[in-house]
């Protein structure tokens, strides 16, 4: 360090809710280290996001912590790719397709909410095509079940997760009958 070189006194990280609603821009910048932050939350109406203050001591650890932020927020950008392009593959004349694609965003996360949306936009699809229908509510029931064996939910008390995961298949096969 030379001789005047100034320490700063405090960093902050910025931390987004990574979740498939979290806009792009603060997935952006979710684990970004800086002393004077160029962003601060909220960036728009609704932002989730904020800024954690930490000291200079604890640099080093903020700074893999920010490494796997930001892959996890790479990760959930992928996920949306990738549910964008199985939805657009729906149409297409062979849905394997589309279920290979819906397969692998599932393993990053697989929200229910995206399986509404995606029922209400393709509902028409859907009456038209009952097998495909069919095939769909068996995946996204298998997704919903294995979305609870990721790590973030093994802290959770086993009775919630059992209640979320019933709750979660009787939708999906309110959607996808």
């Amino acid at each position: 360090m030379a001789l005047f070189e100034r320490r700063p006194e405090k960093y902050f990280q910025f931390y987004a809710q990574v979740h498939f609603l979290t806009c792009e821009t603060c997935l952006s910048h979710h684990g970004e280290i800086s002393e004077d932050p160029p962003y601060k939350p909220p960036l728009h109406p609704d932002c989730r996001c904020h800024l954690l203050e930490f000291p200079p001591s604890q640099l080093e650890y903020y700074q893999e912590q920010a490494e796997r932020m930001k892959l996890r927020a790479q990760q959930e950008l992928t996920r949306r790719k990738l549910w964008r392009e199985a939805i657009a593959s729906l149409n297409g004349t062979d849905p394997s397709q589309a279920e290979a694609l819906f397969r692998q965003a599932a393993q990053v996360e697989f929200y229910l909410e995206e399986v509404e949306q995606l029922c209400a936009e393709k509902r028409e699809l859907f009456d038209k095509n009952p097998e495909l229908r069919t095939r769909l509510q068996k995946l996204f029931i298998r997704f919903y079940r294995m979305k609870f064996s990721l790590d973030k939910y093994r802290s959770m008390p086993p009775k919630l997760i059992l209640a979320w995961e019933t709750q979660g298949i009787e939708r999906i096969k309110e959607l996808l009958p």
